[in-house]
């Protein structure tokens, strides 16, 4: 999966969490619960932006065989972040289109 997409669920998270707090304000008799689910979100968009902070500076950029433009990709099979096709890493290093994928999206 892309980390772009990651660090977006994350953000998703921690402003969920944050509207959830904001809504206990207007029923104080759920505010509490609120305020802990609320917290919770917060919390997982915390640790998502800890687990996958650090993978996005020491990511490789690559030029995507596809459309060409440069674009950042981590593990084995990832995305390219502007055409979306799915790139698989050879042995040598650099990245192509994986067939796999392309032919089961036909």
């Amino acid at each position: 999966m892309n980390v772009n997409t990651l660090r977006n669920w994350a953000l998703a998270f921690m402003f969920g969490g944050f509207f959830v707090m904001y809504c206990g304000v207007f029923n104080r008799t759920l505010l509490p619960y609120l305020l802990a689910m609320g917290g919770v979100g917060v919390v997982v968009g915390i640790l998502m932006y800890f687990r996958y902070g650090p993978v996005t500076a020491s990511i490789q950029t690559v030029k995507c065989p596809c459309c060409g433009q440069e674009t950042r990709l981590a593990g084995a099979v990832d995305a390219c972040s502007h055409c979306h096709q799915r790139l698989r890493k050879t042995e040598t290093g650099s990245y192509e289109p994986d067939v796999k994928a392309t032919s089961r999206e036909r």
